[in-house]
């Protein structure tokens, strides 16, 4: 599919997908842990060597990140190929902690509104905004250890699919996932039943749409970028508390941080344009600010700002 007459990231996050996830699963489930990082440095630098559209795209990130956080210092060794490596590790980490070698030992909570508190009560349900910095599929995990804490994941591409087929295969909980790029009234009614029922909704809102409508310009990282609409458009819809989540790994361990993000949306009468323009934004500098804090964990590998000619 092509959009602006360029692929979508969708169909460029195809390549190599079914042989990629075949191999990983295989890697974590049978190879000792002091085997399986240097099989996935060596599977990473093929990557690398033969990706020079997604080195060109992490490139300008690394340089736009550092222009608008002065004090962000990057590896003075690599920091592109560093960045590649972080993503096959995280990759590798999403297989193993459905085999549970990742447990919450492993995880720090950092969550100052207490929405954990929430996801444990019995109201009606709200929805966490994600985003492709770190490694949420760690939490998705994670969240298991509640019991009749249900969550559904909303997906832009058919690709998600197999991927949650491979890490059903390697162990995983069958999530239910909902396609977004067909949603129509008959999955909002869906939705809005399930949010009654106490379950919750996860959306990723850094990737434009597959079919490239419904979206909005920000500012991101100091540049015009399109964010899509779907989170805050749900949110007003659905009438649903937001709440900002990132797992990003510091220090060697994995760091959860909840935020709330929003009440149930009020829109001002022919301001709803508007409202989701101020959401979107404030969502982008939460994202600037948390890629600052991991900058080689920033996992969007296409031309995210549309510079490219």
């Amino acid at each position: 599919m092509n959009i602006n007459g360029k692929p979508h990231w969708s169909v460029q996050n195809e390549r190599g997908t079914a042989v990629f996830l075949w191999f990983t699963t295989f890697m974590v489930r049978y190879f000792p842990a002091w085997l399986l990082r240097p099989v996935v440095w060596l599977v990473v630098a093929y990557f690398y060597l033969t990706a020079p559209q997604q080195r060109r795209h992490i490139r300008r990130y690394q340089q736009r990140l550092q222009a608008a956080f002065p004090h962000i210092r990057l590896p003075e060794n690599l920091p592109i190929f560093r960045q590649f490596l972080a993503f096959g590790y995280a990759l590798a980490d999403r297989f193993a902690v459905w085999q549970h070698k990742i447990t919450y030992a492993d995880l720090s909570l950092s969550d100052p509104d207490d929405v954990y508190a929430e996801i444990d009560g019995n109201g009606r349900g709200q929805i966490l905004v994600c985003s492709h910095l770190g490694n949420v599929e760690v939490c998705r995990a994670l969240a298991g250890h509640h019991r009749g804490f249900k969550m559904n994941v909303l997906v832009h591409s058919r690709h998600a699919e197999a991927f949650n087929r491979a890490l059903v295969n390697a162990g995983a909980d069958d999530i239910q996932l909902v396609q977004v790029s067909d949603l129509d009234a008959a999955k909002m009614l869906l939705l809005s039943q399930k949010l009654d029922a106490g379950e919750w909704i996860a959306i990723a809102a850094d990737r434009t749409p597959v079919h490239g409508d419904k979206t909005v310009a920000v500012n991101f990282l100091g540049h015009r970028a399109l964010f899509p609409q779907g989170a805050w458009l749900l949110a007003g819809l659905l009438k649903a508390k937001t709440n900002l989540l990132f797992l990003t790994q510091q220090n060697g361990r994995y760091e959860l941080s909840l935020r709330k993000f929003a009440d149930i949306p009020q829109w001002p009468r022919g301001k709803r344009s508007e409202a989701i323009q101020a959401s979107a934004q404030a969502y982008a500098d939460s994202l600037a600010a948390a890629a600052a804090r991991a900058p080689l964990q920033w996992f969007n590998f296409y031309d995210f700002w549309e510079d490219d000619a």
